[in-house]
């Protein structure tokens, strides 16, 4: 058994449900009523699925899945799930346990001999990012792989610790998983998708991305900034094959957790999946795309929400709806309108650098005399203070008493956490 631990007009469109109870209808009302502002102020695009003692309650769709076009989402528009393609995965590998083609001691030594280090990485330490292998590999993500080609890459990369005695986050870690699993089923990964996971769940949308194929009803991906949408960078995302490169709608997510409470795709994944609380939680975010799913299988509520658009509203909308559904308080749904600086500060080069928090890391540039983290731009607020629409966060860079910076705070509708500048 694994487990992997850790201005614009609007349009919406809604789904038929069935008779609702008060209770269900009152809360319904409240996610509307919570969500409407954000999608109104053009900062959340994609759908919101709840369902409340087993039965679907609200099932809406918000924004655009093309904004050149202006064409609507819909609640079978199709999203890029992210990571929440690692927990497919980790639900196959699960299956295959239970066949007996896999087990969580076999080492990587019976299916990638020539990987370093391949007799002490197991298909456990993968499955819980335990093995060292980095986050990512030196892909051109614009390139289409195949698996055995993100393996090669995962070969030449110093492992970030030995196997086993740490943890790091690691999609390149999956598409190894789901590398050796192909070996060990003698199936594709995609076959094994069809087979253990959409076909048993019912799910109806959803596919792995090929990089030639027409995606009918596929959203586009956007960033959002001062002035709305903007397009995310192009991507291949067969550079994140088994981690982060499956397509589905809302409701077809919504069908898979429900397939892991039930028992639909086995014993293994049923007790791997489901948390010490009776909770299923699935999270993932890519390139402008997000998708959150969350269960509790006591209750029998569900939360779903699939996203183009990266944006901060994401988290709120996620977190104040599961309060919604919790019969807790939901706080004022307010969108946000920094006072941004007039001028973009000259100094911009001394934010530059690798920014680490634990064994995670990101990278600061500039491009285009513009700060960004990753493919998110930082909008300057003036006093070394920057904004950045993606978390809805206020990154505060700090200095020494030399005027060296140092570090940075990052606070936004995710948290708060203290960066260390490498």
């Amino acid at each position: 058994m694994l487990r992997m631990y850790f201005a614009v007009l609007i349009f919406i469109s809604a789904v038929s449900l069935p008779t609702l109870s008060s209770g269900q209808t009152e809360a319904a009302k409240k996610i509307e009523e919570f969500t409407r502002p954000f999608a109104e102020a053009g900062h959340f695009s994609g759908v919101i699925l709840v369902a409340m003692d087993g039965e679907v309650i609200y099932e809406q769709a918000f924004g655009f899945a093309n904004a050149s076009h202006e064409l609507p989402n819909r609640i079978d528009t199709k999203f890029n799930v992210a990571s929440v393609t690692k927990d497919f995965t980790l639900a196959i590998a699960n299956a295959l346990i239970d066949e007996g083609r896999l087990a969580e001691t076999d080492t990587l030594a019976k299916f990638i001999p020539d990987f370093p280090q391949a007799d002490k990485i197991s298909i456990a330490m993968l499955a819980s990012h335990r093995s060292g292998i980095p986050h990512r590999v030196k892909a051109n993500e614009v390139q289409p792989y195949q698996l055995q080609d993100i393996v090669d890459l995962a070969k030449r990369c110093e492992l970030a610790f030995p196997p086993g005695s740490d943890r790091l986050y690691s999609s390149a870690g999956y598409s190894v998983l789901a590398r050796a699993m192909e070996i060990a089923s003698g199936k594709s990964y995609q076959d094994l998708l069809m087979e253990y996971v959409v076909q048993p769940a019912g799910m109806e949308n959803t596919v792995d991305f090929e990089s030639e194929k027409v995606i009918k009803d596929h959203a586009a991906a956007y960033l959002l900034d001062s002035s709305g949408y903007l397009n995310a960078p192009v991507k291949d995302y067969s550079f994140l094959a088994g981690a982060g490169s499956v397509i589905s709608t809302a409701r077809d997510v919504y069908k898979f957790g429900q397939a892991v409470a039930e028992g639909k795709l086995g014993k293994s994944a049923q007790e791997g999946m489901i948390n010490s609380k009776g909770n299923i939680v699935a999270n993932g975010s890519t390139n402008g795309y997000r998708c959150n799913l969350r269960i509790n299988t006591q209750n029998k509520t569900a939360l779903v929400l699939v996203s183009n658009l990266a944006s901060g509203a994401n988290d709120l909308i996620i977190e104040n709806a599961q309060k919604i559904i919790d019969g807790e308080p939901a706080d004022q749904p307010v969108v946000p309108e920094p006072n941004f600086a007039k001028e973009t500060p000259k100094n911009l080069d001394d934010f530059v650098g690798t920014y680490a928090l634990g064994n995670s890391s990101f990278k600061i540039f500039v491009k285009q005399g513009q700060l960004f983290a990753g493919p998110y731009k930082l909008v300057p607020l003036g006093g070394g203070r920057f904004y950045n629409y993606w978390s809805y966060a206020e990154i505060t860079f700090v200095r020494n008493e030399e005027q060296i910076v140092m570090g940075l705070v990052w606070e936004g509708s995710a948290g708060k956490t203290d960066w260390e500048k490498k």
